[in-house]
């Protein structure tokens, strides 16, 4: 029998889109394996317990979105922003969301995320 924490984890796992999750310290807690694809990043484990901006110090704009969200708790709903990787433009899907506890506590915040580059091109 699996864990309830070991299917959660499975989920996010199996997401489609990328999945980040950063704690309310700037921690980041989760990214799944499909988040390390988009992003192209080689060791996305390495990441986890890093402050985001030194995690994801390549991808300024998207450090951006996580400090935003950080700051005001605010959800985004399909929201763009624009990436590089290795000099190349990149357009990220993102939807932002409150991380909270059974009590309603905040605890921090998650972005699942999708490559629109090419969707974009083609629009």
């Amino acid at each position: 029998m699996h864990t309830e924490t070991e299917y959660y984890k499975s989920v996010l796992d199996n997401l489609t889109g990328g999945f980040l999750s950063v704690d309310l310290q700037g921690t980041v807690v989760y990214l799944n394996p499909m988040a390390g694809r988009i992003l192209r990043l080689q060791e996305t484990k390495a990441l986890v317990g890093k402050v985001y901006s030194t995690a994801l110090c390549s991808f300024p704009s998207l450090c951006d979105v996580i400090r935003e969200a950080l700051r005001t708790h605010k959800t985004v709903h399909r929201a763009e922003v624009s990436v590089l990787h290795a000099d190349k433009p990149m357009v990220i899907g993102y939807s932002t969301l409150q991380v909270r506890n059974p009590k309603g506590e905040y605890l921090g915040i998650g972005i699942i995320f999708q490559d629109l580059t090419f969707v974009s091109r083609r629009g």
